[in-house]
């Protein structure tokens, strides 16, 4: 019987999959890989109806699945795996672990990042944004959706992951979106985030909440948005000269808060069920996942310079790549994104997912223009029936 692996779309299932045969090969393990959306995965590893044996682990709900015991925790190495974590960014462990012990093995890591349009900032008279104060008046600004330009985009839908923007957003000017337990209070919630969710609804597009993350950089990819505020891995996009209609004319800024920076904190990585009848199986297969040669292949054939290893920045195939592609600035502004993560603004709550479709809800209510403000729409919510 194969090795039944969740993931989501992205690099880390296009990757996997061109190599896969190879480990397959070398071990004589089968793997079945699935690419499963996060919310669906969510809700279905939640059920217990399927039981994959590895799965992929998001920092958000990670103390949902170590309450119901959907995960194994992962020692200082896995038996199999020989998984060796000094390479890994302690703000990746540290938020995949709880009370010391690791729950995944980390293979992404983002902060939160500005990209914006240089160009266009510079034509204003306006010095670069680095101010929650900058990005609301730039937004402003440059916003002229009858020329076909959007001043400000970010997240809007209702999935849950969406809420990070805001929650981050939140931390910077000294608020936590979600409390460590209960309801969000609605006033709390609208003085929170008031500010950016009404710069989106006035300057962003009118369908930004039927757009998912991806269809969201493609408007700043597509040169009809000057602003994005979100996680720090969009620069390999937008800087892309052979699809991009932007590239070199972006800068990238860690924003600040009257508090704090803003955050896009996303740590995600791989984990194995309490259910898998092959533990050991499953930690040579993560083990594999970071191996030299997928690794390398991760960063030449899909462009991933941003895996969150602290060590190749020391090898030299690692840098000749970040020359050629020309993105020693924009990884610079990532590593700086990194060093401003802080987990904290995040609580850690089992009903963490719910409560933040609420939240989100009632975001995308005002964003749509179904609601005039955030504290009328949160009060319209089905509660979550929030209980930390």
């Amino acid at each position: 019987m194969a090795l039944k692996v969740w993931l989501k779309a992205g690099h880390t299932v296009e990757v996997i999959g061109r190599a896969v045969q190879g480990f397959t090969e070398s071990t004589g393990i089968d793997v079945n890989l699935q690419v499963v959306p996060e919310g669906e995965a969510h809700d279905r590893l939640l059920s217990g109806d399927e039981r994959p044996d590895v799965v992929t682990v998001p920092y958000w709900y990670l103390d949902e699945l170590v309450d119901r015991d959907v995960l194994r925790p992962l020692g200082g190495r896995t038996e199999a795996g020989g998984i060796d974590w000094d390479p890994f960014p302690s703000a990746a462990v540290g938020a995949l672990s709880r009370e010391g012990v690791p729950w995944a093995v980390p293979h992404t890591l983002t902060g939160g990042l500005l990209s914006y349009r240089a160009d266009l900032v510079a034509s204003l008279g306006e010095d670069p944004p680095r101010t929650t104060e900058d990005v609301l008046r730039l937004a402003r600004r440059l916003s002229d959706p009858e020329g076909g330009m959007y001043g400000l985009v970010a997240r809007g839908s209702v999935e849950f992951s969406s809420l990070e923007t805001y929650a981050g957003w939140a931390w910077a000017g000294g608020h936590r979106l979600l409390p460590a337990s209960g309801d969000p209070e609605p006033a709390s919630v609208a003085a929170a985030i008031g500010d950016l969710v009404e710069a989106l609804r006035v300057t962003g597009p009118p369908d930004l909440t039927s757009r998912d993350y991806a269809a969201v950089g493609n408007l700043v990819q597509e040169g009809r948005a000057a602003l994005l505020l979100d996680t720090s891995a969009w620069g390999f996009f937008l800087e892309d000269r052979t699809s991009s209609s932007v590239a070199g004319r972006m800068d990238y800024a860690v924003v600040q808060g009257p508090a704090a920076p803003v955050q896009f904190l996303y740590a995600e990585g791989l984990g194995i069920t309490r259910w898998c009848t092959r533990p050991d199986e499953a930690a040579a297969f993560l083990g594999w996942r970071h191996s030299e040669d997928v690794v390398r292949r991760e960063i030449r054939e899909v462009g991933r310079l941003d895996l969150p290893r602290t060590d190749l920045e020391n090898r030299d195939w690692y840098r000749d790549e970040v020359e050629r592609r020309g993105l020693g600035d924009y990884l610079a502004a990532v590593r700086r994104s990194w060093a401003a993560a802080d987990p904290a603004h995040v609580p850690t709550r089992t009903d963490f997912v719910p409560q933040a479709r609420q939240v989100m809800g009632a975001v995308a209510a005002v964003l749509d223009g179904r609601a005039d403000d955030l504290t009328t729409a949160l009060r319209a919510q089905p509660s979550a029936g929030g209980h930390g």
